[in-house]
């Protein structure tokens, strides 16, 4: 209630001022017109002047017109995926029966030598004794040292091709002892991100047994219009934001753009690389990325100041409550700021918050004080 009388009070006032202020200005126009025709005479239509008391009713809130570095930023809606370049897919090295799966759920992570699987392969088994065999061999004919080496070093060389690693060869040659049911080692590090096969199952050789990436990198997919692709050319700045990380800011670099145009659509696909060394992204999650583009050093204003109807104008500040419509040309702006082409000079006050108040008691000042002016609207 006590802000509804307040406002009224102001209007009120306002409409006091506004209709003095006309009265006033007519009497000059006469006496000006009096005294010689020829004589400019100073325009102040787009000025009013209002008490420190109707300042505070308003809430304006004045900020000063700066020359700083600003550029536009345009954001893009995308989605985390793998990057299909780190991503691994293990096969059976072996025909034979999987006997046992050391690493079955998805999203486990997965170390390089971690256990995968252990197979059942009486074709690898044969391999083994293969060895064995030749072993025995060199121990008993020494007189053919150097073929029986070669059989050793062939029969080593096939069961490291078979997927034995050299740890698994020597334990064989020591124990002597062949086995059909043999453990194979991841060969990489990462994520499992789909398992293919079940305990029991026979596979062939080359069968695929587990899907594994590398989440140190992931990609951002997004779609951009055909128009805007040549941004990506002139190296921009790129940061990336998650609602799940609300305050950190990661960097990308753009690494693709689909050289087709989807169907009846002016939209392109683009992939962003982004470093994910921590692990705490995943895919499919939403993320906003923006690029920023055509930095400059120019005069900056809040957005907040501008005032659009059939032009673009902002209030300036030029004494003890007194201010002064400017219409102003805009350039580049991103969501908070915006350049000035023209209208406005550094160091000047420019109005950033109680503009439209100061617009009413603008369109009350030529309502009172320009014949025809009444029904005028901004």
């Amino acid at each position: 209630m006590k802000n509804e009388i307040c406002f009224i009070a102001l209007i009120t006032t306002l409409l006091i001022v506004a209709s003095c202020t006309g009265k006033k200005s007519s009497d000059t126009k006469q006496q000006h017109s009096g005294h010689n025709a020829d004589q400019p005479v100073k325009n102040d239509i787009d000025m009013v002047t209002i008490t420190k008391r109707d300042e505070q009713y308003a809430n304006i809130t004045i900020d000063t017109v700066k020359v700083k570095t600003m550029a536009e930023y345009t954001t893009l809606l995308g989605t985390t995926s793998f990057d299909e370049r780190k991503i691994t897919v293990v096969t059976s090295r072996i025909r034979g029966r999987l006997d046992k799966l050391f690493v079955r759920n998805p999203q486990e992570m997965v170390s390089t030598g971690q256990p995968l699987y252990a197979i059942y392969s009486e074709e690898l088994l044969s391999y083994e004794n293969e060895l064995l065999n030749a072993l025995q061999q060199q121990a008993q004919f020494s007189n053919m040292k150097q073929v029986i080496d070669q059989l050793v070093e062939g029969a080593r060389k096939k069961l490291l091709l078979w997927g034995l690693t050299a740890g698994q060869i020597g334990q064989l040659e020591k124990t002597g002892e062949a086995s059909p049911l043999v453990t194979f080692y991841s060969p990489v590090s990462g994520t499992l991100v789909e398992l293919t096969v079940g305990e029991g199952q026979y596979v062939e050789i080359g069968t695929p047994l587990f899907r594994m990436a590398d989440l140190s990198q992931l990609w951002i997919e997004a779609q951009m219009y055909t128009s805007e692709l040549r941004w990506l050319y002139e190296k921009p700045v790129i940061a990336v934001e998650f609602d799940a990380y609300p305050n950190e800011i990661f960097s990308a670099v753009p690494v693709f753009d689909n050289p087709s145009v989807e169907a009846d659509q002016k939209i392109s696909l683009v992939r962003f690389l982004i470093t994910n060394r921590s692990h705490q992204l995943k895919p499919g999650m939403m993320a906003y990325v923006n690029i920023k583009r055509n930095e400059k050093k120019t005069i900056v204003i809040p957005k907040s100041s501008i005032l659009v109807g059939n032009m673009i104008t902002a209030w300036i500040k030029t004494g003890d409550g007194m201010y002064e419509n400017r219409m102003i040309e805009l350039g580049i702006q991103n969501k908070k700021e915006v350049e000035v082409i023209s209208g406005l000079k550094e160091g000047e006050l420019i109005v950033t918050n109680g503009a439209y108040l100061l617009n009413s008691a603008l369109v009350l000042k030529k309502g009172a004080g320009m014949p025809g002016m009444e029904g005028m609207k901004m």
